[in-house]
């Protein structure tokens, strides 16, 4: 765990991204990409959209971001004890229920993931099967299909950010590039805006990679709802860079 400003504490920061080490010699970018978990999210989705289209890439341009999106959380107590993780308070996103948010997503030019069917915890061992991960792959496909068809680039994020053999060889045997990223801490409780520019901006100066740093935010953060342009802004004030979402410029996973 990081310790942030103002005495918070960053959880769930992923050190799981490829090549954390060392830059071999090359200059640590100070580029960043905007990625956004766990929806799609009525009233959330819309929010980050709008503030989305105010923001420009270092090079003028409209903003280009990252979306994993949820196939279809489960919405009973039960199941969602079944597929979530013991420590989960959040609500998850559902693209059966909300096609219209998806197409909105895919209108404004930003990239679609997949963030598997139900969001599972693959730490439980009755979810740990290669078969019911693979599952969670194609179930997404399925329900993504009838609204926008086949999704073009073929990009996972796992859920949790776990990334376990049988998770990464499902992801790559379903044709799936992987993409990680630096979890911004948005979802720590009672955090708000000026805390989360802290957090966030920690990360960027305590990145060493030649390659730019994806941010990883979540729809259902109150914080990142609320705060993100002045999120970006900030950043940007700070010298940093925000680069419009392009996986291809990523290394691969």
């Amino acid at each position: 765990m990081l310790q942030g400003g103002q005495g918070l504490t960053v959880m769930d920061i992923d050190t799981d991204f490829p090549g954390s080490a060392a830059t071999g010699g090359m200059a640590r970018s100070r580029e960043f990409m905007l990625t956004f978990d766990d929806g799609p999210l009525p009233g959330a989705t819309e929010r980050l959209l709008s503030a989305l289209a105010t923001l420009q890439t270092s090079h003028g341009r409209p903003v280009r971001a990252g979306f994993f999106l949820v196939g279809g959380a489960p919405e009973s107590f039960w199941r969602q004890r079944y597929y979530y993780a013991p420590y989960e308070i959040y609500p998850k996103g559902n693209i059966v229920n909300c096609p219209n948010l998806v197409i909105k997503i895919s209108q404004a030019g930003h990239l679609i993931g997949n963030h598997t069917m139900h969001h599972p915890w693959i730490r439980w061992p009755w979810l740990r099967n290669p078969a019911i991960i693979r599952e969670e792959l194609l179930a997404w496909e399925t329900a993504i299909q009838p609204i926008l068809g086949a999704v073009s680039p073929r990009l996972f994020r796992s859920s949790y950010s776990i990334y376990s053999a049988p998770v990464s060889d499902s992801a790559r045997w379903a044709g799936y590039r992987i993409v990680r990223g630096k979890t911004t801490g948005d979802t720590a409780p009672g955090i708000g805006g000026e805390q989360l520019k802290l957090m966030v901006l920690r990360i960027l100066k305590n990145w060493r990679q030649p390659y730019p740093c994806v941010l990883i935010f979540h729809e259902h953060s109150h914080a990142t709802c609320n705060h993100l342009g002045a999120v970006v802004n900030y950043l940007q004030q700070e010298g940093y860079r925000l680069g419009e979402f392009d996986p291809a410029r990523l290394p691969e996973s």
